[in-house]
């Protein structure tokens, strides 16, 4: 992807954490799906793999990278030599109709031998100061690993992802229990969390999951989530991830590319708000 484009002065890269408790909750899915959709909206994404032992992105995506981040973090590549840019196969008047860069992981990986938290902070730092990207999307690894739950508080927003299952909401329910408590820890101030109940029977039966974790969250850690949306259960998602096909783009129309279009719009909304929020608090005090 073009790298000319710098960010306004007073704008700045946000950072999108997805995360789940356990494996098979669609969380990878997830995370791609919202960078198809913010690519889309007109922003410009960068979908980064931080799940260092099953990474997955780049399969899905159907790429096949040369270099990736350990290769990066190693001083084997360059930057520019790791990141791959992701085109969508539908195009209008020539043109992709979207396009995302991709920072593929390694799979395979134990967590002692993956990414270990300075060299986070440097690599989220390295790519902020870039000013090259609207959003960063990280795929976090599942589960509650020490690097996990640092990359978790270093984002602007964490993604909770889960489903119905009893399970999915316990260990969904531990992630954010350490969120909450890490975030306190570090002086981080307001809980940026927003909860997806993926696979959803229906809107109503995935807002009556989340009001379960909701309650649980306000009774015993003192602080209340917010739900960024429900993603139905739809067939087509399971067949196009074996494809290497992109739901969202080739079912516009299905209930899965429906639900994931409204929660990345209500991040740009959010994210505008936030901006204008931030640009009136600087010309108070400056």
């Amino acid at each position: 992807m073009d790298g000319a484009r710098i960010l306004p002065d007073g704008e700045r890269t946000r950072v999108v954490a997805v995360a789940s408790g356990k494996g098979g909750v669609g969380k990878t899915w997830i995370a791609v799906s919202l960078a198809h959709e913010l690519a889309r909206s007109g922003k410009r994404v960068l979908i980064l793999d931080g799940d260092f032992s099953l990474a997955n992105v780049d399969l899905q995506l159907g790429l096949a990278p040369h270099y990736d981040l350990v290769d990066l973090l190693s001083g084997k590549c360059r930057l520019e030599d790791a990141i791959q840019t992701y085109s969508s196969r539908v195009m209008t008047r020539g043109k992709h109709l979207l396009q995302f860069d991709v920072l593929p992981g390694r799979s395979g990986l134990s967590t002692a031998t993956g990414l270990e938290r300075a060299s986070a902070d440097r690599l989220l730092l390295s790519l902020r100061l870039l000013r090259r990207y609207d959003v960063i999307v990280v795929d976090l690894c599942a589960g509650i690993d020490a690097v996990t739950r640092h990359l978790s508080v270093m984002a602007d927003r964490l993604i909770a992802v889960t489903t119905e299952e009893p399970t999915a909401l316990a260990d969904v329910y531990a992630v954010m229990k350490l969120y909450a408590r890490d975030r306190r820890a570090s002086g981080g101030g307001v809980m940026d969390c927003q909860v997806v109940i993926n696979q959803a029977a229906s809107h109503r039966s995935g807002k009556k999951t989340f009001e379960k974790l909701f309650m649980a969250c306000r009774s015993f850690l003192k602080w209340e989530p917010e739900l960024a949306g429900c993603i139905r259960k739809d067939s087509r998602v399971p067949g196009a991830i074996r494809q290497q096909r992109s739901v969202v783009e080739d079912y516009r129309f299905s209930p899965a590319t429906i639900d994931i279009g409204r929660i990345a719009e209500g991040l740009v909304v959010s994210f505008a708000q936030e901006a204008l929020s931030e640009e009136r608090q600087g010309l108070r005090t400056g």
